[in-house]
């Protein structure tokens, strides 16, 4: 699930790799591919805890505007039914959106779209108690120095679970240069899911991202407040990332 453009440099299309294509200095065009050993999406594991291979693209335009696509491997889909599988195993997102800086502080306005390609018949909604799993949210983030404020809001139910639109995510985050090519960072997250306080939770994230001969190596500690371990248990993600 995508992160915001004030984080993260946003990712590229997998067959350019090996394409020879290289983006000019001035493009427009951001690009990344990443090798991850879990892909956690506000602490809790979209891939069993196994690896996920991430890429995708954004456009940035000179006057502030973008749109891009993002997509990862996934498993939480056929993982919660029991004798049926929806045939999901990818999740796109597709975004858009405004940033500017208004003095010291940077703003990020914008929408986006979670897709999940598959087959969510009634016997997988009749196992899981839960509708399709496709989610639009709009986000407004706030930066300042190594700050950055992000809140999310579903417009449609979220992430599959039933009469919860207008659900509500916090982030805070921080990211800090200990020196030349190492990057502290640390994330708290609350997920507010309407309709239902038991499905709400708190997640957090610190580590550090090291760049060197081209690529970026993190290396990260997850966890949520939530109960029963394992995806939503406390884990430590590697990952390696290439930008283009």
């Amino acid at each position: 699930m995508h992160k915001s453009k004030l984080s993260i440099a946003l990712l590229a299309a997998l067959p350019m790799l090996g394409s020879g294509a290289v983006l000019a200095e001035d493009s427009p065009i951001s690009a990344n591919v990443t090798l991850a050993s879990d892909y956690a999406y506000r602490g809790i594991s979209q891939t069993d805890e196994k690896p996920a291979i991430q890429g995708g693209f954004d456009y940035a335009h000179a006057s502030g505007f973008y749109v891009g696509v993002w997509g990862s491997n996934v498993s939480w889909l056929n993982d919660i039914a029991a004798s049926t599988s929806t045939g999901n195993s990818l999740e796109i997102d597709v975004y858009g959106g405004y940033s500017t800086e208004l003095g010291p502080v940077g703003l990020d306005v914008g929408v986006l779209h979670y897709n999940y390609p598959g087959n969510y018949n009634s016997t997988w909604r009749a196992e899981t108690g839960m509708e399709n799993p496709n989610t639009t949210e709009g986000y407004v983030a706030l930066s300042w120095e190594f700050l950055t404020f992000k809140y999310s809001h579903a417009f449609t139910d979220l992430f599959g679970l039933a009469d919860s639109d207008g659900s509500r995510y916090y982030d805070l985050g921080a990211e800090y240069e200990v020196m030349p090519g190492l990057v502290a960072s640390a994330h708290f997250g609350r997920q507010y899911v309407k309709g239902n306080s038991m499905d709400s939770y708190n997640d957090w994230k610190v580590g550090a991202t090291y760049s060197m001969l081209g690529v970026d190596l993190g290396l990260h500690y997850v966890d949520t407040d939530l109960s029963g371990g394992g995806v939503v248990g406390e884990r430590v993600i590697a990952s390696v990332s290439k930008s283009f």
